[in-house]
């Protein structure tokens, strides 16, 4: 399966073959999930709650690591700082 075309959040019921976690992260980044959830909900945006600012955030990342075909993953430099 292509990992890009997976949804990090579907509609309500459809999270059935999702794996539950449990992250411990410093009170920072809590406060800035907490300042995107509050800003998501007063702008009448989809994906409020912490968990699913989490799967988009990871998701992001994760696609971020996926190799180009010329090069070193997007974003992401070599090993050699090139």
């Amino acid at each position: 399966m292509d990992q890009k075309s997976i949804d990090p959040n579907p509609p309500y019921g459809e999270k059935g073959d999702f794996r539950k976690l449990t992250v411990t992260i410093p009170q920072e980044i809590y406060e800035r999930l907490i300042r995107e959830s509050a800003r998501r909900k007063i702008a009448g945006r989809p994906n409020q709650l912490l968990s699913a600012l989490l799967r988009e955030a990871l998701s992001k990342y994760l696609d971020r690591l996926e190799p180009e075909k010329d090069g070193p993953p997007n974003g992401i430099e070599s090993a050699t700082g090139q």
